[in-house]
């Protein structure tokens, strides 16, 4: 199990490497006495914010947040995390109109497919603060990157659990579709775009995609970068060329020299990564 110093310094190291322009973020569903210290509640201050306002302000100014119902602006998370029940007569009306044409088809995906937390899992809150200075042990951990970071991150979760992560693309209700696959345990990595809202109130970059993982799996995937870096993979390490006959790696030219087609200079080999 990882200290919190580790973590800290797993969080400075991820923005090193991948050379991300705001923190990761530590993300835990608490209960209103399991609050971490130092966040610190928005409707403490008179303030309310959507969750992708408060998500974007924790990772600019580094600054942890508790957020409980009543700091919510929005209604998407609400619903998400079960902060407020719904009847049968509230899904027919929020269901029947989530961006989608058909009401009924919308009611059914909302009934259906909308990501809601476990009912085991859901707690009165959550506090969300950058990886580097976290008081708790996060559950889920946000990166939000470019396309090119992201290649990256993906590549480093691939490297050890052997599988290409699975997307959560849902135009609407991006913070949800983002983190509740990851805590309900149906997801270790996740991959999810954010929406109109947090476009527009969120101050989201328009090149701007989002990567979560959960928690128990930071420092293996940790590790994975770090290996990827030795493999001489790394985001810093990639740079534009445009040369013919280039080195490549031994089991490319292993399978080149099988199928009668020319060789390289071989980059590296799989036991050397």
């Amino acid at each position: 199990m990882l200290t919190l110093e580790q973590i800290h310094e797993i969080g400075r190291e991820l923005e090193s490497i991948y050379c991300l322009k705001n923190a990761p973020m530590a993300v835990r569903l608490v209960n209103r006495d399991e609050i971490p210290e130092g966040c610190v509640q928005p409707s403490a201050q008179g303030k309310h914010y959507a969750l992708c306002q408060t998500l974007s302000y924790v990772r600019r100014t580094r600054k942890a947040q508790a957020i409980f119902p009543e700091d919510h602006w929005c209604l998407w998370p609400v619903i998400n995390f079960r902060l407020r029940d719904l009847d049968e007569k509230d899904k027919r009306y929020v269901g029947s109109g989530y961006f989608i044409r058909d009401r009924e088809l919308s009611y059914k995906h909302f009934v259906e497919e909308y990501p809601y937390i476990d009912e085991d899992k859901k707690k009165d809150g959550m506090v969300i603060a950058p990886l580097e200075s976290c008081t708790f042990e996060p559950q889920a951990i946000m990166i939000y990157c470019d396309p090119s970071q992201l290649r990256q991150l993906l590549m480093a979760a691939k490297w050890h659990s052997g599988q290409i992560t699975k997307a959560c693309l849902d135009t609407c209700d991006s913070c949800g579709a983002a983190l509740v696959p990851v805590l309900n345990g149906t997801m270790d990595y996740n991959l999810s775009m954010p929406d109109a809202g947090e476009y527009e109130r969120g101050l989201v970059g328009e090149n701007e995609m989002i990567f979560t993982l959960t928690g128990k799996n930071l420092e293996v995937f940790i590790e994975s970068a770090r290996q990827l870096i030795k493999a001489g993979f790394s985001y810093k390490q990639l740079a534009y060329e445009l040369h013919a006959d280039y080195p490549r790696p031994k089991f490319y030219n292993d399978m080149f020299e099988k199928w009668g087609l020319a060789t390289s200079d071989d980059l590296w080999t799989p036991s050397s990564r």
